[in-house]
């Protein structure tokens, strides 16, 4: 796997430039705020996860989504590396968004991103976005639509759209979603879309995430999910909490031989505990 780096930071802006497989970024770090950024810039952020994306989409020719795209990471990384990619991110906390367009205009992408201000969900209207003790100090990245995810502080309300509801018609290669634990009312949002364009979707599973609800979800549109360790894609027949792989792959089940090509690329082995009927 090609290893990600920090090459150089700005001494007169917060700005940590990257390096990913041959490719240069520019990331805000907020004074040493955005956790993720100082994360990506060492190499210790996600993995597996960076490696897969940016190689299922190198791959598969179509639009890129990035649901909960905070400060941009994902987006920025795909502008960079795939750069004939259009994208579409979606964010619902203002601070955060401010960063992100930050971001997209020093990796010069704000023409080429379409930057949705909502959150994604099962309905449209607006919902109150639960946010957490911000004492931590850095950029929040855990706010949710779930009450119960983890202990609100305070709550804003925000704009909530469904998926579905853009009608989008271009090809859809890859989602991204990351929401702390809604993905399930996501995906039930999608549902139209997901079984028209068929992308692979990368998801996180943490452990408050309604598991059956997304096992449910896949079962019923064809699709396969591989919990993703650092070191293996492992198929369980359900869709399990694992610590050391809280990113997941929805994988329809007509790509997998596609999404095999982009582990075998990755250097990453599958493991299927169960065979697929």
């Amino acid at each position: 796997m090609t290893r990600i780096s920090s090459v150089d930071e700005s001494e007169t802006m917060s700005f940590v430039t990257i390096n990913f497989a041959g490719h240069t970024f520019q990331m805000d770090a907020s004074d040493d705020m955005d956790l993720v950024a100082r994360q990506i810039a060492s190499g210790s952020y996600e993995a597996p996860l960076p490696f897969l994306m940016m190689a299922t989409l190198l791959r598969m020719e179509g639009l890129f989504i990035d649901v909960g795209a905070n400060t941009g990471v994902y987006t920025i990384m795909t502008g960079t590396v795939a750069s004939d990619r259009r994208i579409i991110a979606f964010e619902p906390l203002p601070p955060v968004i401010e960063i992100l367009k930050r971001n997209l205009a020093s990796n010069d992408l704000t023409g080429r991103v379409t930057l949705i201000e909502a959150a994604l969900s099962e309905h449209a209207g607006t919902a109150d976005l639960h946010l957490p003790d911000p004492r931590h100090g850095l950029i929040e990245t855990s706010a949710s639509l779930e009450q119960s995810f983890q202990k609100t502080h305070s709550t804003i309300q925000v704009p909530v759209k469904r998926l579905d509801d853009f009608a989008i018609t271009d090809t859809i290669a890859v989602i991204k979603v990351d929401i702390e634990g809604h993905e399930h009312a996501f995906l039930r949002g999608a549902r139209e879309t997901i079984l028209l364009h068929r992308p692979i979707i990368f998801a996180e599973v943490v452990k408050p995430a309604r598991r059956s609800a997304i096992g449910a979800f896949l079962h019923d549109v064809g699709y396969i999910d591989f919990r993703l360790r650092p070191d293996m894609a492992i198929h369980d027949g359900e869709v399990l909490f694992d610590n050391a792989a809280w990113n997941h792959a929805l994988v329809p089940s007509e790509r997998l031989t596609k999404f095999k090509e982009v582990c075998d690329a990755c250097n990453l082995p599958m493991l299927r505990r169960f065979q697929l009927v």
